[in-house]
């Protein structure tokens, strides 16, 4: 359980600090009709740092899992709304992996 909390958050860290190094990148996976898609970047660019740092504090780890679950959720939507069918299917396995954490 915990190498599984150290690796997602390693990938959550690393992603997340990339969305706030370089958003122009990432911005292009944030749907057209979204409203302040750099801010979107940005902010979760955050929530993921975040998330990552809760995941590898013990008595946050389950909280931050839970919130990864759904970020992964939201995120897997986003991307089949936008036909990136292997984006969403990669988040499906991340909020599968975040899930296990969770109930762990």
């Amino acid at each position: 359980m915990t190498v599984v909390s150290w690796l997602l958050a390693a990938l959550l860290l690393v992603v997340g600090v990339a969305h706030l190094v370089a958003p122009a990148k990432v911005e292009p996976l944030v749907p057209e009709w979204w409203p302040a898609r750099r801010a979107t970047v940005y902010a979760s660019g955050v929530a993921e740092v975040v998330i990552g740092i809760g995941l590898l504090v013990p008595a946050t780890r389950t909280w931050a899992a839970g919130v990864a679950v759904l970020m992964f959720l939201a995120y897997t939507h986003v991307h089949f709304e936008g036909r990136r069918l292997t984006s969403g299917v990669v988040n499906l396995g991340y909020a599968a992996l975040a899930l296990f954490v969770c109930l762990g």
